[in-house]
């Protein structure tokens, strides 16, 4: 289901909104940058490019190196000159092909990522609420919304 890239991509996307929660931030700025840290791992953990469906690395690799290796092919045969025919020669077009994008949620089992996803806002809310006196903010947030 998952190779060790995506794992890894997965956990250090959620180690970072760990590490966003605990900023010194406001409460809402936190949870937004992680949301959008984890959103942004997930989406890159998942996402395959091109016809072989490659992981981001590998499709750039290609990408990299095709740009910059010299090309190592002729059109005639060695020793052979070009002879000047009239015969037209078609010209492919020049545009880069480039294919889907996908996200294999479909394969991914997201439900134990959803999962890990509350636990994490869970533990933080427990945190808040003892630590960081978040049950003084949570009552003066509900009284001003049932005055």
């Amino acid at each position: 289901m998952f190779n060790d890239r995506d794992l890894g991509v997965l956990g250090g996307g959620a180690l970072g909104a760990i590490l966003c929660l605990m900023l010194p931030w406001s409460f809402a700025a936190k949870v937004t940058v992680a949301v959008i840290l984890l959103v942004i791992s997930m989406a890159l953990a998942f996402a395959r490019f091109g016809a072989d469906r490659l992981t981001l690395e590998q499709y750039a690799k290609r990408q990299l190196v095709f740009r910059f290796q010299p090309r190592r092919y002729s059109y005639f045969r060695k020793g052979e000159t070009p002879k000047h025919s009239t015969v037209p020669v078609s010209h492919a077009s020049s545009k880069p092909m480039l294919g889907p994008v996908s996200f294999r949620i479909d394969h991914a089992g997201l439900y134990w990522l959803m999962t890990v996803w509350l636990a994490v806002i869970g533990a933080y809310v427990v945190y808040w609420a003892q630590y960081l006196d978040g049950m003084k903010d949570a009552a003066f947030w509900i009284q001003q919304t049932f005055k």
